[in-house]
């Protein structure tokens, strides 16, 4: 009766569940237990009580220091024993983030037995080994369930017969969360995107800021949709256009003189006195391609560059090569060869410092320097 008692409990408790999280405050675990004795100890199977204290140490292992303990009536002598574990237990959990964790435990410590009545010849303090399974379940924050079926290997040889013996635990208890309670994590901010501005003169500048909404369809304006003229065609009105002939399509800054653009292709670096292609350069390389597709008329010159460790003459050989690699591999992926050419600019431009290998790892670099 106490045995199918116990079976229906277990069901309940397994039957309600929450999502577990790792928790890492010290659990305190009280318990009922029904210990059944090995047959050869002669003792009456009965409940008992049981008490842990432990934590989490990571999302899967748990270690506690738990105290049971039992009072068994003797089966022939009359009387009864006080059985009484002290030891550690260690789970491995499973299943981590679901309503259910089910988990294995191993652990070891002392079993005392304390005699009375008829069976005060019974007093040992002997090794024992523990070997669990069971289901954890978390009800709130604070709160969860616990039940455990526990083998026992008792050392003890008070009955004179054998030196072991095999007891069998079966508990259900509750887990109890000390400290302050877990942070919950903030739910995300929903991004609400701008409603679209109009734009009836198509010239990029909206409605609502365009001082000039009749401007002409292909015409370069101003920030508030206004144009004053722009003679060499740089996007610098000729009023702020210091530099007024650029060459047509070179970069010109805010005053519409010409610059060199150099586009640093990060992520694109070579290993010490190597001019191979890395995996992770295949990518960078990759968005170069998109881009000199997407600008069908930008001309570039690869640059190639070393640090410093070499001599001088031996790292020019060394950055040619490195600026050919990249060079090859554009052409190979469809970029037409005569929008580019390549150059080896040796050690001479480094970009960081050359005393640490941080530093000459980033001058070990290529670049896309825009001529046109």
């Amino acid at each position: 009766m106490k045995k199918q008692l116990l079976a229906l409990t277990l069901s309940c408790v397994a039957g309600t569940a929450l999502a577990a999280e790792y928790d890492d405050r010290w659990m305190l675990s009280p318990s009922l237990l029904f210990t059944a004795p090995d047959s050869a100890k002669n003792l009456e199977s009965d409940f008992g009580l049981g008490l842990g204290l432990g934590k989490f140490v990571n999302d899967k292992w748990s270690i506690d220091f738990e105290i049971d303990t039992t009072s068994l009536d003797a089966e022939n002598t009359g009387g009864s024993v006080r059985q009484t574990g002290y030891g550690f237990m260690t789970r491995y959990h499973f299943n981590e983030g679901s309503s259910l964790r089910p988990f294995l435990g191993i652990g070891a410590g002392f079993l005392e037995h304390d005699g009375s009545g008829a069976a005060r010849a019974i007093d040992s303090s002997d090794l024992m080994l523990n070997l669990g399974a069971g289901i954890r379940k978390k009800i709130n924050d604070r709160v969860g369930f616990m039940s455990e079926v526990k083998y026992r290997l008792d050392t003890a040889d008070y009955t004179g017969d054998q030196n072991s013996y095999d007891d069998f635990l079966f508990g259900i208890g509750l887990n109890i969360a000390l400290g302050a309670a877990a942070e919950k994590a903030m739910p995300a901010k929903e991004i609400v995107e701008p409603a679209p501005q109009l734009d009836s003169d198509g010239d990029g500048v909206s409605d609502q800021r365009d001082r000039c909404p009749n401007t002409p369809a292909g015409m370069r304006v101003d920030a508030y949709g206004c144009h004053d003229g722009d003679g060499d065609n740089d996007g610098v009105k000729d009023s702020m256009d210091k530099c007024p002939n650029s060459r047509p399509g070179a970069i010109v800054d805010a005053d519409g003189c010409e610059v060199q653009v150099v586009i640093e292709l990060q992520g694109v670096y070579f290993d010490l006195d190597k001019a191979t292609l890395k995996p992770e350069s295949i990518a960078i390389l990759d968005a170069a391609v998109r881009t000199m597709g997407e600008h069908g008329t930008l001309v570039v010159e690869v640059a190639g560059h070393t640090d410093s460790t070499a001599s001088e003459a031996y790292n020019q050989g060394l950055s040619e090569r490195r600026a050919k690699v990249v060079y090859n591999y554009l052409v190979d992926k469809g970029v037409a060869a005569n929008r580019m050419t390549w150059r080896g600019y040796g050690e001479l431009s480094p970009i960081a410092t050359n005393d640490t290998e941080a530093g000459r790892a980033k001058n070990r670099r290529t670049e896309l320097v825009i001529q046109d």
